[in-house]
């Protein structure tokens, strides 16, 4: 999320029901196009590590270490992406929020 607004930089949300991930962005006050990933590595209540890297063009996503996608940036100045929400049916083990180089 970005730090002074209501901007929604990257939205992951997986969709059991559905087995996919649905990716998209929250700008202007409306969600923009959808992008989805059918590659779903999710089982119910298994436990899984997600790890999220920014480089100055994309968000890279891998799950239990194994990357499944990549996500566009549509905010233009990522210095003002500073906050993560974590909502709904998870249960959190560890969060951590780290700045490290991208290889």
């Amino acid at each position: 999320m970005c730090d002074r607004d209501d901007r929604i930089a990257f939205h992951f949300n997986p969709r059991f029901t559905e087995s996919d991930i649905v990716c998209n962005s929250y700008m202007s006050n409306h969600w923009g196009q959808e992008e989805r990933c059918t590659n779903f590595p999710f089982g119910t209540e298994e436990p899984f590590q997600i790890e999220i890297y920014s480089d100055n063009e994309s968000f890279h996503v891998y799950i239990d270490e194994t990357k499944i996608m990549q996500y566009k940036h549509r905010v233009d100045d990522l210095k003002t992406i500073t906050k993560v929400q974590v909502v709904n049916d998870v249960n959190i083990s560890s969060l951590e929020i780290t700045k490290k180089p991208f290889y």
